[in-house]
């Protein structure tokens, strides 16, 4: 007996100094794990610097614009007549082998924009507010995923809590069915079949819930693994013990939504992006009027065994060396194709701000409604504790009255089965309390890196 008690301390030694492989996933970190992985987010980042490359293009219409060209070809030689500027020795019709030679030469030009009536200032403004957009746009993105991992988070808690409590439940009744059954077989008055199937039957639908719930959990991890990016064989598990309500920094839906206007990244990529389309539609409207420029050239190509003419009447386009400069001006035009894209420019930027005072005009509605889901759910977790605890003192006398045979097993089932309704009712509460923080603190644009202590609980700074 000893030696026994010995092996199976060494045995319980062994299992608690072996590590477990399942990763420990707390509210704050599954969030954060997701916003470091989630190829969404990669992809919105992606965009961000799309634009930014956008302005790198706009800011190189500031910088002179080069060109070179060079090339090498058949040429011929020549000879000047003494004397002359432009003869030749040699009619161009008199050809020979040997007047064959090659001709290198290129020309290199610099053109520096002095004055475009708007058009870079145009553009660089518009890439500008484009790459503030897109940073807008990221934070939605990563709003959108943390809202989605703190939904998965609680269902998976909620549906951890349910399984062990219809776990728990199950063999409670199968307990009484035991007994029901025993009593049946020993002739107990009052104790028949009919008991048996009637708790067979309450058993049957705690089953059902169970199986409901071990499928959740099974769904809910699933998603958390999708989230954060992690293998599909990834073993997961809650840092929370159960499922309890977020307590959460109280404050007014009034306040909430003055912080929801200032916040909510949705405001700020409607207005920035309406502002890229008046700075594109200023630089479009500027499309009729030149772009003033100065410009420097070297012209230049060399023929061996050809005489370099030096009349300023006449150039050699085989043997010359031509510098120059010029203040010039360039029109680009094509009927009424400028006014057409500044017009589309601003109907964009009217539909962007359309849209912002939408926004603005619902905002305030959506925060309402998390805020009064939250104020719901909590109301339900205090009417439900209060009634679970009646519940189960109810469904404990009913047991005991039926095994002693002072009563029959239909008061049994009524218990069990209020029992469980109004535990899974509190356990819902408790998970719609926490879905409705989640939803309050994307609603006010501070679920993510939140200064308000709202999901998932951290004290305000």
């Amino acid at each position: 007996m000893k030696q026994k008690l010995a092996m199976t301390a060494l045995a319980a030694l062994w299992l608690c100094a072996t590590p477990s492989h399942a990763e420990k996933l707390s509210r704050a970190s599954a969030i954060d794990q997701a916003l470091k992985q989630n190829p969404q987010i990669a992809a919105a980042r992606a965009r961000r610097a799309q634009s930014e490359a956008e302005q790198v293009q706009a800011d190189a219409a500031r910088w002179p614009q080069l060109s070179v060209e060079v090339g090498v070809g058949p040429s011929l030689r020549a000879t000047l007549v003494p004397g002359t500027a432009v003869e030749s020795t040699r009619s161009r019709y008199d050809l020979a082998a040997k007047d064959l030679s090659v001709v290198m030469g290129g020309r290199l030009s610099v053109v520096q924009p002095l004055y475009t009536f708007g058009k870079i200032d145009g553009f660089r403004a518009a890439a500008t507010h484009g790459i503030r957009a897109r940073e807008a746009q990221t934070q939605m993105t990563q709003a959108d995923i943390a809202l989605d991992v703190a939904r998965l988070y609680e269902a998976w808690l909620f549906a951890r809590d349910s399984q062990r409590f219809f776990e728990e439940l199950e063999n409670y009744v199968a307990r009484t069915i035991l007994a029901t059954e025993e009593r049946v077989n020993a002739g107990t008055p009052d104790v028949t079949e009919q008991d048996v199937l009637r708790l067979q039957t309450a058993a049957a639908a705690v089953r059902l819930a169970l199986n409901y719930a071990r499928a959740g959990q099974g769904q809910a991890r699933a998603g958390l693994i999708a989230y954060l990016g992690l293998a599909s064989e990834a073993q997961l598990e809650p840092a929370e013990d159960e499922l309890k309500a977020l307590e959460t920094v109280q404050a007014r839906a009034p306040w909430l939504v003055s912080k929801a206007l200032r916040h909510r990244p949705e405001l700020g990529a409607l207005r920035e992006g309406a502002l890229a389309y008046d700075s594109l539609a200023a630089a479009e409207h500027a499309g009729t009027l030149p772009d003033l420029f100065l410009m420097g050239f070297v012209d230049g190509a060399y023929t061996p065994g050809r005489d370099l003419v030096q009349t300023r009447y006449v150039i050699d386009p085989l043997n010359h060396l031509d510098p120059g400069i010029l203040l010039g001006a360039r029109w680009q035009m094509q009927g009424a194709m400028s006014k057409g894209r500044a017009e589309q420019r601003s109907a964009q930027a009217r539909e962007l701000r359309d849209l912002q005072s939408w926004a603005t005009s619902g905002l305030p509605a959506q925060v309402e409604k998390a805020y009064a889901d939250m104020s719901r759910a909590r109301l339900d977790m205090v009417e439900a504790h209060t009634a679970v605890g009646r519940a189960k003192r109810w469904m404990v006398q009913a047991n005991r009255d039926y095994l002693v045979g002072l009563a029959s097993s239909q008061p049994l089932v009524d218990a069990v089965r209020a029992y469980t309704e109004l535990r899974a009712a509190e356990l819902d509460a408790c998970y719609r309390n926490n879905v409705a923080v989640a939803e309050l603190a994307y609603a006010t644009g501070t679920l993510v890196g939140d200064g308000l202590g709202l999901y998932p609980g951290k004290a305000a700074p």
